[in-house]
């Protein structure tokens, strides 16, 4: 069967339309909100990179986050939704310490393609040693890179 004029293009058209709209489209945006640190110098308040950093999680699966990483101006602890609070151990060059984050979950509707995630609240932070100093900037722990704490060294 012939179509006369611009009703063939016009059918094509429609039928790639309501095919494409079936398929679902992928998730193209973050979905992993961490907490978002900037080092900086204890002496002149300046942003600084470290020479080395190791971060790991204590009691976790996935422990080891950075292992000797060089040159980092800043760094992300992810947050574990399952619980109020989250603690790690941190070497800034030669330094040592062991922090804990206490915060509140809540979910967020990321996308309709993306589904829901876990942004936090940052309540208080605790530590065991003097040799850093936390200060918090931004309480919110969002998926957008943002600050949130600014750790002294």
């Amino acid at each position: 069967m012939k179509y006369k004029g611009s009703l063939y293009p016009a059918i094509i058209t429609i039928l790639i339309l309501t095919l494409s709209q079936c398929a679902p489209l992928p998730c193209t945006l973050e979905t992993d909100a961490t907490l978002k640190a900037s080092f900086f110098s204890t002496g002149t308040g300046t942003a600084v990179a470290a020479d080395s950093v190791t971060l790991f999680g204590i009691g976790r699966d996935t422990s080891i986050i950075y292992n000797k990483a060089k040159s980092l101006r800043s760094i992300s602890f992810p947050l574990n939704s399952g619980s109020d609070s989250c603690s790690f151990y941190i070497k800034l060059n030669t330094l040592t310490d062991t922090i804990t984050f206490y915060y509140t979950n809540y979910t967020h509707l990321v996308s309709k393609e993306c589904g829901y995630t876990f942004y936090h609240t940052l309540d208080s932070i605790k530590h065991t040693r003097t040799v850093h100093d936390y200060n918090i900037m931004n309480r919110d722990i969002t998926t957008i890179n943002a600050e949130n704490i600014r750790i002294f060294f």
